[in-house]
């Protein structure tokens, strides 16, 4: 029984050896938290999130770069557009996305997308991460309004009014698994 059990932790031991995961925290309508640094939407500047990620603005300082987008008014259903700066970060397999209407000087974070990587642990507050098999989305989380959106193959969860997006894929199996979180400013 000894030798056994010595030969499992051995094996154990050798699996997790040399293992480093980053742990991200997804606070639907929120943020994140990062290791242990809160990087908050609409709170944090993109100077801030580069003092926490400890990394270095690379883009050219001469872009500028715009977004159109149009849509429909969800009070009045009248057709709106507009433009607005923004700028992506791309840090490990995290996307920042900054956005503001006016100013390049004034973006603020709106949203934070998470793809799966081996070297993340990536969990919501509301027990659900990423490579979780057929997870229980709509028991859970049901839809409030028409800001809240599902697929009908169920791969794709806008839910708004919570502050989060999940993303799955089909598996071999037929199972569903999620592949990407998104957290992102809430609408009611």
């Amino acid at each position: 029984m000894r030798a056994i059990l010595t030969i499992l932790f051995s094996v154990l031991s050798a699996f997790s050896f040399g293992q480093n995961f980053d742990f991200v925290k997804v606070l639907p309508g929120k943020g994140i938290v990062y290791n242990n640094d809160s990087i908050l939407l609409n709170t944090t500047s993109l100077s801030d999130l580069y003092r926490k990620l400890n990394i270095e603005d690379t883009s050219e300082k001469n872009v500028f770069p715009i977004t159109h987008w149009d849509g429909y008014d969800p009070e009045t259903n009248e057709f709106i557009s507009g433009e607005d700066y923004t700028k992506e970060i791309n840090y490990k397999s995290i996307t920042f996305n900054f956005s503001h209407e006016n100013s390049l000087d004034s973006l603020e974070l709106i949203s934070i997308e998470i793809k799966e990587d081996k070297n993340l642990k990536v969990y919501t507050n509301n027990g659900f991460m990423i490579g979780m098999i057929n997870p229980k989305l709509k028991e859970k989380l049901p839809l409030q309004n028409r800001n809240d959106y599902i697929s009908d193959d169920e791969l794709t969860y806008n839910l708004y009014t919570y502050g989060i997006s999940f993303y799955l894929e089909i598996m071999p199996n037929g199972n569903k698994r999620i592949t990407k979180i998104e957290t992102h400013i809430k609408i009611k």
